[in-house]
């Protein structure tokens, strides 16, 4: 069977000579340009590689053509600005919503995380009478990004992480709510507009965000020097130990990658965070203070630094996505030029120590990390795009003999089945009592520890 590539935008001509399609195996090497002869249009939309061509897995496939017809971008930020305003202060509202609306909440997961800083950067949350559009923003596994749409023949859905997509633009300067200056660029600028706009703003990401989507520069200066304060309407935190897709029911397989992916759920710690921002825009209570690596703890280092244990089998990732100023997405071409992306220390076990710490965390039977790394036949050392790792801890203090395991065993660490439930105990009444865990989830994390069959009874 033919293998096609849909495209992005509609060709302007079908002429073979007027475009070029290229590979290369990691996102810095030279692109290698394919023969005509190994490719041709299937129509405006589509190309296919011709018989005896077949893709490289892992590869990275480029093609430069002439576009045509591309769309208009950014008509999203009014209609949700007017949208919103509509609701909020118009009398026909009312018959929509069934009565008046005295607040106005948004939450948006990645690409829609990233649209939310976007939505405010560029002044969406004030409507044309001058009025705030959002009360409280809560982004979810956003990192520093945002969306590439303010540019002809723009592609909203496309994200940067090391191995794919790496040349398009999503990240740009400033990236904080904290005004800053960018020694990179000259620029100086906060996330914020400052013109009494600006939203209660609470940004959380897995440590997936830390590794690939520059989440540092949230809380640091863009260099990585220092820690910053960030202005009190504003609020990060990272969830330790948990990946960006990770959810309730999620499984451990593989998929492309080296080590098992992560199943440990977020969603416990955005649950109690979504329930503080209401709080804070309806009566005023302020949330938890941010929760994060820093510097000064220092919980916040170089990614080769980590202090990660010698796991038997596991591919280790000791690297993070660069953070580049935005070149020419075009002719995208390795920079000279980078922010410093730090990520947090773990602990002996490989957990990390810092960050909102839940049960899976703090009592552990496995090590998480946000990161990964993929298999033949992709090339060796890429990471994997948002993917990260569930490393189990031995049973028992022979298995830990007979692998070589560093970590202490399940059996070595847990008395027993009681042991084990009184340390979650522990942890979820911590955690309920800094407002970063509700009761029905502490209740749900009692009840599986108490059914849990890898610790003895």
């Amino acid at each position: 069977m033919l293998e096609a590539f849909k495209l992005s935008h509609e060709a302007a001509t079908l002429e073979q000579p007027r475009a070029r399609l290229t590979v290369r195996e990691r996102a810095d090497d030279e692109p290698r340009e394919l023969p005509l002869n190994q490719w041709s249009f299937v129509d405006a939309r589509s190309i296919r590689l011709r018989d005896g061509t077949k893709a490289q897995p892992g590869f990275l496939y480029e093609f430069h053509y002439e576009a045509k017809n591309p769309k208009v971008q950014g008509l999203g930020f009014a209609a949700t600005r007017d949208v919103v305003s509509w609701l909020r202060h118009s009398p026909d509202a009312v018959k929509a919503t069934g009565r008046p609306m005295t607040h106005a909440l948004a939450i948006g997961f990645s690409q829609a995380g990233r649209y939310l800083r976007n939505h405010i950067s560029e002044g969406f949350n004030r409507d044309e009478q001058g009025r705030r559009v959002f009360d409280g923003i809560h982004s979810h596994i956003a990192g520093v990004g945002r969306v590439f749409y303010n540019t002809p023949f723009a592609q909203p859905a496309r994200t940067n992480t090391q191995h794919e997509d790496h040349g398009f633009p999503e990240n740009e300067f400033p990236f904080s709510t904290a005004t800053q200056s960018d020694p990179l660029t000259g620029k100086t600028g906060s996330l914020f507009r400052g013109d009494g706009s600006d939203p209660l703003l609470i940004e959380t990401n897995t440590s997936t965000e830390y590794w690939q989507k520059g989440a540092s520069l949230l809380h640091t200066d863009p260099l990585g020097t220092q820690d910053i304060t960030l202005p009190e309407n504003s609020r990060v935190y990272m969830i330790a130990g948990t990946q960006h897709g990770g959810r309730a029911g999620a499984t451990s397989d593989p998929g492309p990658n080296i080590n098992p992916r992560n199943p440990h759920n977020p969603m416990p710690a955005i649950r109690a965070l979504l329930v503080a921002l209401d709080e804070w825009v309806v009566s005023g209570k302020a949330p938890p203070p941010s929760r994060v690596p820093t510097l000064a703890a220092g919980t916040l280092v170089e990614p080769d630094k980590t202090g990660f244990p010698a796991v038997p089998g596991a591919a280790i990732v000791r690297t993070t996505n660069t953070v580049s100023p935005p070149g020419d997405w075009v002719k995208p071409a390795p920079s000279d030029r980078a922010y410093r992306t730090l990520v947090s220390k773990v602990d002996a076990d490989g957990n990390e120590a810092a960050g909102v710490r839940l049960p899976d965390i703090a009592v552990p039977l496995a090590t998480y990390t946000g990161w990964n790394e993929y298999k033949p036949p992709y090339p060796k050392g890429e990471i994997a795009d948002r993917d990260g790792s569930c490393l189990p801890l031995p049973a028992d203090k022979a298995a830990r003999e007979a692998s070589g395991d560093p970590r202490p065993s399940i059996a070595e660490r847990y008395k027993d089945g009681a042991d084990y439930v009184a340390r979650v105990q522990a942890v979820v009444t911590q955690l309920m009592a800094d407002r970063l865990l509700l009761a029905e989830d502490a209740e749900r994390y009692l009840d599986r520890a108490r059914k849990e069959p890898r610790v003895a009874p």
